[in-house]
């Protein structure tokens, strides 16, 4: 069976392809992952610039087209595969990403040692990682990422950049990680709350441990009663951290 990339448009801008490897600061020291060959337009200008290319194509005809372009290039291992199964080791990640796949990629990204990220996401998408408490973007993957990432919108990138043209804008961010980042544990009880961003965090909390068979009242006892009585979608970054860390623990 034919394997197939889920909503991939490929960035065909060379202008655009070369700022992305210049906000990221590729150089000879670098090991870059590429989430997404292509048809390996920005493979080659990675190739060029950094000291080995880790570039994963799960599309079956994508990928050939990629190996016969690149196979020149004795610092690339091109990989045909998903790459969410990638374990491999890189200080530097410049990508177009599939948009459908973008909330996995900030969970698997959350588990990597590396530098910087110089991603092409969804404008949509990427307006949800660095809304604001109380904004209708305010979701629980804007808490995932930023509790996470320190985030830098780069700039946006139209669709006529992109074959096929895509029916929305694109936002180039790049991602640095912070020192502590959340884990898979936290991660489940952070999107577990924000399912009731509507819902006082005293309600919210309320629902959760009944379902979950844990201790309501000890949960309270925990938070500050201002904390409790907010909005779970008005709630800052830390504050929705540590709701969750208590959760985890409790």
């Amino acid at each position: 069976m034919k394997r197939r990339s889920l909503g991939q448009h490929l960035l065909i801008d060379d202008h655009l392809l070369n700022k992305m490897v210049e906000f990221a600061k590729v150089s000879k020291d670098d090991i870059v992952f590429e989430f997404g060959s292509g048809t390996g337009n920005l493979t080659e200008i990675l190739c060029n610039k950094a000291k080995k290319v880790i570039s994963w194509e799960i599309d079956d005809e994508l990928y050939e087209v990629a190996k016969s372009r690149l196979s020149r290039f004795e610092n690339l291992n091109l990989i045909h595969g998903d790459a969410l199964e990638s374990r491999h080791k890189f200080n530097k990640l410049v990508s177009n990403i599939p948009y459908s796949k973008s909330k996995e990629f900030i969970e698997w990204l959350i588990k990597k040692d590396f530098d910087i990220a110089v991603v092409n996401f969804q404008k949509e998408f990427a307006e949800k990682l660095l809304s604001q408490p109380g904004s209708k973007d305010y979701r629980a993957v804007t808490i995932i990422a930023r509790s996470s990432f320190d985030l830098e919108p780069l700039m946006t990138v139209n669709r006529e950049a992109f074959k096929p043209r895509p029916r929305v804008k694109s936002l180039m961010l790049s991602l640095k990680p912070k020192k502590d980042r959340i884990n898979g544990e936290i991660i489940t009880c952070i999107k577990l709350l924000f399912s009731f961003r509507g819902k006082k965090v005293v309600n919210a909390l309320k629902m959760i441990c009944k379902k979950q068979g844990k201790d309501y009242e000890k949960m309270l006892d925990r938070l500050d009663h201002e904390i409790s009585q907010k909005r779970v979608k008005r709630l800052t970054v830390e504050e929705s951290v540590r709701i969750a860390k208590e959760l985890c623990n409790l």
